[in-house]
């Protein structure tokens, strides 16, 4: 994880970033230089919307932009996120995403998802909190997900009770430290808010997130899970 800077060398940084740590676990050239193009624009587009395209006079001490790298399901897809607390969009939009042929700009996402496609992947936007800084500010992540065929390296898996406490640690991080834990007959459960709990048992993580309902993700997972519990708090404080 990266806290980006408020400038123009926004994408820049998060292009070296992404560029360091994708070659350091070994992944395929081509994957990387893709990864790269595609952080590019997603900073770009940070650095021209939520920031105004503006250098600020005085940087703010919370809120600033994030990118966040991690595996998930057990290390068979890469997922890189672009964090900013702008305000909240909305969706992105279906269908066709080339802008007016005159048009001088518009044109980051329509990469993305073409990459995306290329790699067999998958890109979005939710609602998120900052991970960095002094303060749990709101905002949302543009983020995209590539297979990399179990080329990440394998995360250990934890057993329930350092897995919940774990969870924890990441969501103290994230703002929502008022969180019960209870241990005990080969589970460990932790309470987070009404209508959001995880337990854990024999490797896997399950969590109930109104209104999807119950997701089960591999305890070795805790980054995404810690990810989509924040998600779904956002959302139901909405």
């Amino acid at each position: 994880m990266r806290g980006l800077p408020v400038d123009g060398t926004c994408a820049g940084t998060a292009r070296g970033f992404v560029r360091d740590v994708l070659a350091g676990l070994g992944l395929p050239g081509g994957l990387v230089g893709d990864a790269v193009t595609m952080v590019s624009e997603l900073a770009t587009n940070v650095f021209v919307h939520t920031l105004g395209g503006r250098v600020l006079g005085v940087a703010p001490t919370a809120g600033l932009p994030e990118v966040r790298i991690y595996g998930r399901e057990s290390g068979t897809e890469l997922v890189v996120k672009v964090f900013d607390s702008g305000p909240w969009i909305g969706a992105p939009p279906c269908g066709d995403l080339r802008p007016d042929a005159g048009a001088e700009g518009g044109r980051g996402l329509e990469i993305v998802d073409a990459l995306v496609r290329e790699h067999g992947g998958r890109w979005g936007l939710h609602r998120s909190r900052a991970s960095l800084g002094p303060a749990p500010v709101s905002g949302k992540v543009v983020y995209f997900g590539l297979p990399v065929d179990g080329r990440l390296p394998a995360a250990p898996v934890p057993d329930c009770r350092r897995a919940v406490a774990e969870l924890a640690r990441e969501l103290a991080a994230r703002g929502i430290e008022r969180t019960n834990l209870s241990v005990g007959w080969g589970m460990a459960v932790l309470s987070v808010r009404a209508g959001i709990t995880a337990w854990v048992r024999d490797g896997v993580v399950s969590v109930t997130l109104p209104p999807v309902g119950t997701r089960a993700f591999a305890a070795s997972d805790l980054a995404d899970v810690a990810e989509e519990i924040v998600r779904c708090g956002e959302e139901m404080d909405v």
